[in-house]
């Protein structure tokens, strides 16, 4: 079955002239189309197959590629074909096609009838362009390509637009119950039909609040300001439900710097002033009124500084610290509001106080006391002045992901970083080392002697992390 180039282009010079309404405005969302587009696929070739004029057209504006598609539609015997899995190679479907499962699109595929899609269809733009001259259906829709339906478009659940590099067009109604457009273009002639629609531009933050009213909490983050694409298709495909029951009260991320009620009776703008000259009330990044303590930091120029509600921490020197003993005890603390933690290790009669925020800048701050319990002491009253604003954690920061711990070493001809993250019951390194246990408490017992023997290579704690910053979390 061939495309004579005698034949092919006096009858899409007679389908131009009749083209009108919806079908000419979505074939006309990329640029008008014309017969010298096709033309030019031809080259020296008086004849191509249906699949090589669609790979001579694809990938590019859908124009052309839908133009040719109702020409072909004229030209060719209507077959009917079964899709199973994957498209890896650019076809051609002359009649109605119809997949049992998902449907996974990685080259031109341009269907002449209807298509039916009993799973999740995907589509893998750039390389990809779908070409549907009759009805669409599926169960759910992830494009990243060219998309174009010149019939109706129907979506049991989930439409989802990735990346804003090509479009999805549909020439009749749009019917779907989650149409979320992204950052992709997404434009229908018809109606559209969405019991929940995000637009174009909707901000992360903004999708899973509004996502919280009535998709299932496991597939939206608030705290990250994300949609779980990715595991939404996958329980559509699964045939499982992902959306609630009813409607669920919105919810709304807490700020990350401290409110005005946080901040009421805090003389925040004298505080800021006995920090530093270059001190503003703006960089403060937490305050706790109960105890009147403020942080002060400005990200890359600022560094930390904790007024604890009478004095500023860190202003005497700091004791020594025998960095050759284990800890005898570590307490961790995350907050999602700005992502700061705190660290606090005892060592002895000692404590260290580490401070930052994920991925950033770190102040480490030591404090010697007269006995073993008086530092044990010192903890416990810091654990109970944090409890509550911070969340403790031990190996994963909840809605993030794990824990990791980067340490460095800045003597030698160059800095030398290492990091180690629990993951399960096994301790996971940066210097590929992996040792499993019988439980947690064992690998957390294995981190703490990891930690001593770095510190005792001069290597001492960076930052604290989690994923998809820490290079061990992301793996």
């Amino acid at each position: 079955m061939s495309l004579s180039q005698n034949e092919f282009l006096p009858r899409a010079e007679a389908t131009l002239a009749q083209l009108e309404g919806a079908v000419l405005d979505a074939l006309s969302h990329h640029g008008k189309p014309s017969v010298s587009s096709l033309a030019d696929a031809f080259r020296e070739d008086a004849r191509l197959s249906p699949s090589q004029l669609a790979q001579e057209l694809c990938p590019g504006p859908l124009s052309p590629i839908g133009f040719a598609a109702l020409v072909m539609r004229d030209l060719l015997t209507p077959e009917d074909a079964v899709l199973e899995g994957t498209v890896s190679e650019a076809r051609v479907v002359t009649g109605n096609a119809r997949a049992s499962g998902s449907l996974r699109v990685t080259c031109p595929l341009i269907v002449l009838g209807d298509l039916e899609v009993a799973g999740v269809l995907e589509d893998c733009g750039p390389d990809s362009t779908v070409v549907v001259l009759g009805r669409c259906t599926a169960w759910g829709l992830q494009t990243s390509g060219n998309f174009l339906v010149l019939g109706d478009l129907v979506v049991r659940d989930v439409i989802q637009g990735v990346y804003n590099d090509d479009s999805l067009v549909v020439a009749g109604d749009l019917t779907t119950r989650f149409l979320d457009e992204n950052d992709h273009d997404v434009t229908c002639y018809g109606e559209v039909h969405a019991e929940h629609h995000l637009e174009n531009g909707r901000s992360g933050e903004e999708a899973a609040s509004l996502a919280s009213t009535f998709l299932r909490p496991e597939f939206w983050n608030i705290d990250l300001g994300e949609l779980h694409h990715d595991a939404l298709f996958e329980r559509i495909q699964k045939g499982e439900p992902v959306f609630t029951d009813a409607p669920q009260p919105r919810q709304v991320r807490e700020p990350d710097r401290p409110t005005a009620e946080e901040l009421e009776g805090l003389d925040i703008e004298g505080i800021a002033t006995q920090a530093s000259k270059n001190a503003r009330a703006k960089d403060i990044v937490y305050a706790q009124r109960k105890t009147g303590e403020v942080w002060l930091m400005r990200p890359g120029s600022l560094p930390l500084h904790i007024f604890d509600g009478k004095q500023f921490l860190g202003q005497e020197m700091p004791p020594a610290l025998d960095v050759k003993q284990r800890a005898s005890e570590r307490v961790t603390f995350w907050r999602k509001r700005g992502d700061l933690f705190l660290e606090i290790e005892r060592f002895g009669a000692v404590v260290q106080f580490h401070a930052g925020y994920n991925n950033g800048s770190m102040r480490t701050f030591r404090f010697a006391f007269a006995t073993s319990d008086a530092a044990a002491q010192e903890v416990r009253r810091l654990e109970a002045r944090y409890e509550g604003d911070f969340l403790r954690v031990t190996t994963g920061v909840p809605g993030r992901g794990p824990l990791e711990r980067e340490l460095a070493k800045y003597g030698g001809p160059k800095t030398e970083y290492t990091s180690a993250i629990v993951d399960g019951t096994t301790l996971v390194t940066r210097d590929d080392e992996r040792q499993r246990f019988d439980d947690e408490a064992s690998a957390l017992s294995a981190l703490e002697d990891w930690i001593a023997g770095k510190r005792q290579s001069g290597f001492d704690l960076k930052i604290l992390e989690w994923k998809p910053f820490g290079l061990l979390g992301r793996r």
